[in-house]
């Protein structure tokens, strides 16, 4: 999750949302650079500040969605296209994270003002925020952990049961017990934390530490940091997918808008390049062989990543307002893209590539 207030983003929105208000005046197609076909727009209940993560039970095609200005935990049939369920009792929702084989839904809870005996030891004495655990079933909680300041990405070791989430303003890392719902352990990054992931290939923790411009290697057993990289070109990197199958890492840099293609175990950066301004949310097709990055400016990027270490960019299409946020559903290969504001209702935008 990203705040950006610069005059040339205000102006940037501006022109996007004229340009978007003219579409719909026109009535004519969106025809989203001849790589998407648009779908549906569903309903999402009222407009709101902000969406934020999404997360997918590829089995099931329920979408777990952060309508984070609004304080609410949305459930979103992805197959019959309708919002199944909308959760509410949250200041913010940030990171959400679906784990079928647990039937657990995470999400990341900034200012849950939990109390500071909790909070403290973990060594959280500077925050109030927390991880939401939600049964997938009856969509009912089961616990409230302490997490930090700003929880935000949240990433699932399966190999030793384990949950990360990663603490943006806090500057490190909750790890949570995947079985017994148990605080763990709190490690220090040593700086601002974008998006945490596991790479089940090389059994590691991996997460960009914002402030210094670095992608940092963690053992998920020992809880130690056990590298740190320089990324050379990279201003304050926030986004990371692993490629399918390991050993490559693509870093989102959202103040200077690229992409990175970095060997996780050399640190070394094989590809750069340009995407759209101010990129955040980043979702791979494995069979389709694409990676989408979208962008607070509401552009998607669409990379082929048939070869994963040097990816091509297909093209960068407007998609919406504020469209920073993406899904996929590997079933289909639909994209899922919240709205937040469309003729004053939130809408779930959902495009099929062609």
């Amino acid at each position: 999750m990203k705040i950006v207030t610069t005059a040339f983003y205000l102006l940037l929105l501006a022109g996007i949302a004229t340009s978007l208000h003219a579409q719909a005046v026109s009535g004519k197609a969106t025809e989203y650079g001849g790589l998407f076909t648009e779908v549906a727009d569903v309903p999402l209940g009222e407009k709101t500040s902000r969406f934020d993560y999404q997360s997918i039970d590829p089995s099931t095609g329920r979408l777990a969605v952060s309508k984070m200005g609004s304080g609410k935990l949305l459930v979103f049939d992805a197959r019959k296209q309708t919002l199944a369920a909308e959760l509410s009792g949250f200041p913010k929702v940030t990171g959400v994270l679906m784990v079928p084989e647990l039937h657990k839904i995470y999400a990341s809870v900034p200012g849950a003002g939990l109390g500071a005996g909790l909070s403290v030891a973990l060594g959280m004495s500077k925050g109030s925020g927390a991880v939401a655990i939600i049964d997938n079933a009856s969509l009912k909680e089961i616990a409230r952990l302490p997490a930090g300041v700003f929880p935000d990405g949240i990433a699932y070791d399966s190999k030793d049961g384990r949950i990360f989430v990663s603490d943006e303003m806090g500057g490190g890392l909750t790890v949570i017990g995947a079985d017994d719902d148990k605080p763990i352990a709190r490690i220090d990054t040593g700086g601002e934390v974008g998006n945490v992931q596991y790479d089940p290939a090389s059994r590691s923790i991996y997460v960009p530490v914002q402030s210094h411009d670095e992608l940092i290697t963690v053992d998920p057993v020992t809880l130690k940091v056990v590298a740190r990289h320089k990324l050379a070109g990279c201003d304050h990197p926030h986004g990371l997918r692993i490629a399918p199958g390991g050993a490559i890492g693509y870093v989102a840099c959202d103040e200077n808008d690229r992409l990175l293609a970095v060997d996780l175990a050399s640190g070394r950066i094989s590809v750069d390049l340009a995407i759209g301004h101010d990129p955040d949310v980043l979702a791979a097709d494995p069979d389709l062989k694409r990676l989408y990055v979208a962008s607070e400016s509401g552009i998607l990027s669409v990379i082929n990543t048939a070869d994963p270490a040097k990816p091509i960019k297909l093209g960068d299409v407007m998609v919406g307002l504020n469209a920073h946020s993406v899904a996929v559903d590997p079933s289909d290969h639909y994209l899922f893209l919240p709205l937040r504001d469309l003729n004053g209702k939130a809408v779930m935008r959902i495009l099929a590539p062609r």
